[in-house]
Formats: C-alpha cells, sequence, structure tokens
C-alpha cells in the first residue's frame, strides 16, 4: 500500500490476457474514429515559418 490506497495489482499473464480480451488497442480507437476532410487535414499541418522565440547557440 501506498499512502493507504492500492498501488498495484500482480496478474498472472492468463488472468491479464482474460481482462483485455475484446477491449481495441490505442492505435485500433483511433484510427477507428470519423475520417479527416481534406479542410481538417490542411489545418492540422499548418505550421507557424517563423521562430516562436529567440535561440542562442
Amino acid at each position: 500500500m501506498l499512502r493507504g490506497e492500492r498501488a498495484a495489482v500482480v496478474l498472472s499473464a492468463h488472468d491479464y490476457d482474460a481482462l483485455r480480451a475484446g477491449r481495441p488497442t490505442l492505435v485500433d480507437d483511433l484510427l477507428g474514429g470519423p475520417a479527416w476532410d481534406d479542410q481538417l487535414a490542411v489545418a492540422v499541418n499548418v505550421r507557424v515559418k517563423t521562430p516562436s522565440r529567440d535561440v542562442a547557440f
């Protein structure tokens, strides 16, 4: 216990796999969302060409 709260749980690989069964991975979940239209894709990829601050090397 850590500060009176449970901090970790140890599971067998079999039990962990059973808990994860049928759940999508993060990648599957992100790729399964709505498709971006061209306008949104362009807006996300727009980059400012000027530096945001002075950098001294």
